[in-house]
């Protein structure tokens, strides 16, 4: 048996999934920064919250083009090939975001090339090695590789307040980038797979009426059940993104300081992990459907909080680690039900273009959202609207039918 053909150890999955934790963690906290960044970034240009929050609806509808991209190459080749270049495109275009001046097209422009230069290190290089080497615990396997960024997002506010406060506003993206380059290529190169192939590792013991979906990949896009899935995830990530961008200006505006609302954010990340591997241990037990529909409704409850009852401190602190769980859940249902859906071979594609229409649905929100608040002062009607979309997620998820079975291998 040759290095192509041979699977991969215990202690070797666990490096693995230890690297594309760090990996995802780093690559899909920006819009979090961004969050942490509006205050200083308008204090200091001058710009409005809908204004500065527009980048990431610019970034959100390039993804799916540099999404579906990423998920045809990791279809093809070996993921390791795609991230080693990847991780110096992300750091590139990470520091570039500190070249900005107070020409607002400035900001646009440096997210465009973000956008572009960090599709190198996507969730989907990362949950793509992962569907292919676990099958048996694949929701505990993805909820584990998917855990890390909820260390990150919860420090991220007081990692941008300090970095602040050392190099300034326009030196804090520089020094992400410098941070992100250690703590990416070190794993990366040590714990990627080495092998030319190895989607057929996973897969080839398996039935094609199991791993592959019938019909080419147009098929696959027209399907009923990808069209609603699409439209849920679009939902959802148009709550999900109302909180991602502006939970801190919302929490400034109910009167927390700054400094507060940081110490508010520490409970999301917690409760990302928790959401995460919860959620995924979750998938290995009960029906997709029923797990799915539950981690949806937790974005409309923080909307109905919001609406009902005043903020001080320890209420703000309950409500972030209903949105944290919420913000894991979500993410760890895309990936989930595309793989158990449509199968491990044509993943990359599901994936990126689902995991594209959940971020339209994050970018898209944010700076609507943004744009109602700077025209009323207020968030009220747009969480009511947010709260009857995700009921309509959830009623499309439930008309799914069962996924296919997922066949109990050995990895």
């Amino acid at each position: 048996m040759n290095e192509t053909t041979q699977p991969m150890t215990n202690s070797a999955k666990l490096g693995m999934l230890f690297a594309a934790s760090v990996a995802i963690a780093i690559g899909g906290t920006h819009s979090h920064v961004l969050g942490a960044m509006v205050k200083p970034l308008g204090d200091s240009y001058g710009w409005s919250r809908g204004d500065i929050a527009f980048a990431l609806t610019i970034s959100s509808f390039m993804h799916p083009f540099t999404n579906v991209a990423i998920g045809l190459l990791a279809d093809r080749y070996p993921v390791r090939r795609i991230v080693l270049p990847g991780i110096v495109a992300f750091v590139l275009g990470t520091a570039s975001l500190g070249l900005v001046t107070k020409e607002i097209w400035t900001w646009y422009a440096a997210y465009v090339l973000f956008t572009i230069a960090g599709s190198g290190i996507s969730a989907i290089l990362f949950t793509k090695l992962v569907v292919e080497h676990f099958s048996k615990r694949r929701g505990l396997a993805l909820a584990s590789a998917l855990a890390g960024a909820g260390i990150l997002v919860s420090t991220i506010p007081h990692i941008v307040l300090a970095m602040e406060t050392m190099v300034g506003v326009k030196g804090v993206y520089p020094l992400i980038a410098a941070c992100a380059f250690v703590l990416l290529i070190i794993p990366c190169w040590l714990f990627l797979p080495r092998e030319e192939s190895i989607s057929h590792l996973a897969l080839r013991n398996l039935p094609a009426s199991v791993t592959e979906p019938k019909g080419g990949w147009r098929d696959v896009i027209l399907s009923p059940v990808f069209q609603r899935l699409g439209i849920a995830f679009l939902l959802i990530g148009s709550c999900i993104g109302t909180f991602i961008v502006h939970l801190q200006p919302m929490l400034a505006d109910a009167g927390l300081s700054r400094a507060e609302a940081a110490s508010v954010a520490l409970f999301v990340g917690p409760a990302m992990i928790v959401g995460r591997l919860g959620t995924g241990m979750l998938y290995d037990i009960f029906p997709t459907r029923l797990v799915t529909a539950v981690a949806f409704s937790l974005p409309a409850f923080a909307c109905l909080w919001l609406i009902n009852f005043p903020l001080d401190f320890l209420s703000a602190s309950a409500l972030a680690i209903l949105i944290g769980l919420g913000m894991g859940s979500e993410t760890d249902a895309v990936a989930y039900l595309s793989s158990r859906y449509f199968g491990t071979r044509r993943y990359g594609l599901v994936f990126g273009t689902l995991i594209s229409l959940y971020g339209i649905g994050i970018g898209l929100a944010s700076w609507l959202v943004g744009r109602a608040f700077d025209s009323t002062g207020s968030y009220d009607a747009v969480l009511i609207v947010l709260t009857g979309g995700v009921g309509i997620a959830i009623l499309l998820l439930l008309s799914l039918g069962s996924p296919p079975p997922l066949v109990d291998d050995k990895h």
